[in-house]
């Protein structure tokens, strides 16, 4: 299975080491809203235990799944776009933050051109689509 990370959720492929130091930022690209308002969320909240029903996944992490050979795929359109809003609040180079997102990827995940044309690519190969958002 390949999942495809774009938009919102591409703040998802990050580590929780990237949710630690950018956390704030990842959290407003992804419109994250968990049930500890004011605090921007210091891990993967898709990586971590104890969200339960608070977050989609009922309490299934991201590593559970990547676990049993799922691979991601992540926009690198909107991995642009999510450093871009970090730099802004961190007064950081864009291209810096950048290239330190793509570096501290989950595991099982590949940077892509553009998510859109993964799933097309995906799709020649004889992958079905389907959409959960």
């Amino acid at each position: 299975m390949i999942v495809c990370a774009r938009h919102q959720s591409t703040a998802f492929a990050f580590t929780d080491a990237m949710w630690a130091k950018y956390g704030a930022g990842l959290a407003e690209r992804a419109r994250l809203r968990i049930p500890k308002p004011g605090k921007p969320p210091v891990v993967n909240v898709y990586q971590a235990t104890g969200y339960g029903t608070a977050i989609r996944g009922n309490g299934v992490t991201l590593t559970s799944v990547l676990g049993r050979g799922m691979h991601l795929a992540v926009c690198q359109l909107a991995t642009r776009a999510a450093a871009a809003t970090i730099a802004r609040q961190t007064g950081a180079k864009p291209d810096d933050v950048y290239q330190e997102l793509a570096s501290n990827l989950v595991p099982n995940a590949h940077i892509v051109p553009a998510g859109i044309i993964a799933v097309n690519r995906a799709q020649e190969r004889g992958y079905s689509f389907a959409y959960a958002g």
